[in-house]
């Protein structure tokens, strides 16, 4: 079974635009979701690699991060993708994957 990918859709506009991070990120998002804006199937916002790290004590997809929580969003939003990688190591490309398609 394969998998719609969104980014392949055409929307029609209703009511007020919204903006995803998972297709449409931008560098000054806050706790971006993993892979987003990468090409092939390990930016697929809808596939199991395109996962949002959350806030600090979320418990969603993984454990909670222990430790302080930074004052700088960057040095935070770092260490949530971190811990959420360690937890669900899908979420990362393996060093040998082509990521280009």
């Amino acid at each position: 079974m394969t998998v719609l990918d969104p980014r392949d859709v055409v929307d029609e506009q209703i009511g007020t635009r919204l903006r995803d991070a998972a297709v449409d990120p931008r560098p000054d998002d806050f706790l971006p979701p993993t892979n987003a804006g990468v090409e092939g199937s390990l930016g697929n916002p809808h596939g199991p690699t395109v996962v949002s790290p959350e806030i600090h004590g979320s418990e969603s997809v993984r454990t909670i991060r222990p430790g302080l929580v930074s004052s700088v969003p960057a040095t935070q939003s770092a260490e949530e993708t971190e811990q959420l990688a360690d937890w669900q190591p899908q979420v990362t490309a393996p060093d040998d994957e082509d990521t280009e398609g």
